[in-house]
């Protein structure tokens, strides 16, 4: 049994994948252009039940075939989620273009993202292009599942400095902070202290290194400010990147999450540059 790690950690990386296992093609893929794809629902547990738009998305976004590099994974992480007593997810693949955007790191902790009583009121952006409900103090899952198929691993502060880059991340956040109205998704206000943020703990955090997942590892970490992982997405100016995300739930959970979208249960789409594709069940 995959065992869920120890509470105390706040990342692990885990071997999905024995190093030199995975296909060749690997080099191979690039990417044509910066897209997202995402599907909330039951674990995909065979190529089958995967949804057509997957292959719609790869084939608009990538130069070669993704299920020969995402299968492997998926796997292990349907038989991690199940052995920990969950049965559906929110999986999103990323493929990005090389950029200069991440040579400076984003050190950050992931928000939580589920509970019984969400506020309604509070709402903020996501990178996945829509809006997430700001959770109460009501919590259940807080972890999830990410790797990278192509391209340079999420960056983590060692597991022993942890708590030393969250009580900086904290302080640096409270020492940052700007009274303003904020009235819209895309604050001014918020922008400024969020880029003002990552100038100081970009050199605060320095000294306290940095780790990153093996070929063939996944990365296990908790989400929340108060045991979350610091991390950081990579430099990606060498090269192409396709990123998985998996956020396991309760099928209620997640059923809540996208119907606050106003879209239906379970659900794929995809997001390219001028295109939205939604699909309606697998």
């Amino acid at each position: 049994m995959k065992d869920r790690p120890a509470a105390s950690k706040s990342f692990q990386f885990l071997e999905y994948s024995p190093l030199g296992s995975t296909p060749e093609s690997t080099h191979d893929v690039s990417v044509n252009k910066g897209s997202f794809w995402s599907y909330c629902g039951p674990l995909l547990t065979d190529a089958e039940a995967i949804p057509s738009s997957l292959h719609d998305w790869t084939s608009a976004t990538l130069s070669d075939p993704l299920l020969p590099l995402l299968l492997p994974f998926l796997a292990f992480a349907n038989d991690f989620i199940a052995e920990n007593g969950l049965d559906h997810y929110w999986l999103t693949i990323r493929a990005t273009k090389a950029t200069a955007e991440f040579n400076k790191p984003r050190w950050h902790t992931d928000d939580l993202f589920f509970s019984r009583d969400t506020d309604q009121t509070s709402l903020k952006s996501s990178r996945g292009g829509l809006t997430k409900p700001k959770p109460s103090l009501d919590l259940s899952t807080d972890w999830k599942l990410c790797t990278t198929l192509l391209g340079p691993p999420t960056v983590f502060i060692p597991a022993e400095r942890q708590a030393s880059a969250r009580a900086t991340l904290r302080a640096t956040k409270r020492a940052l902070a700007t009274e303003h109205a904020c009235s819209s998704i895309r604050c001014v206000g918020c922008a400024a202290t969020a880029d003002a943020v990552r100038e100081r703990l970009s050199a605060e955090l320095a000294p306290l290194g940095r780790v990153q997942a093996s070929p063939g590892q996944c990365a296990f970490f908790r989400i929340g400010q108060e045991r979350g992982a610091v991390h950081s997405e990579p430099c990606m100016g060498e090269g192409d990147r396709v990123f998985v995300n998996v956020v396991p739930g309760t099928e209620k959970e997640l059923e809540g999450l996208v119907r606050r979208w106003g879209m239906g249960f379970p659900r794929s789409w995809w997001v390219a540059p001028g295109v939205l594709r939604d699909h309606n069940g697998t």
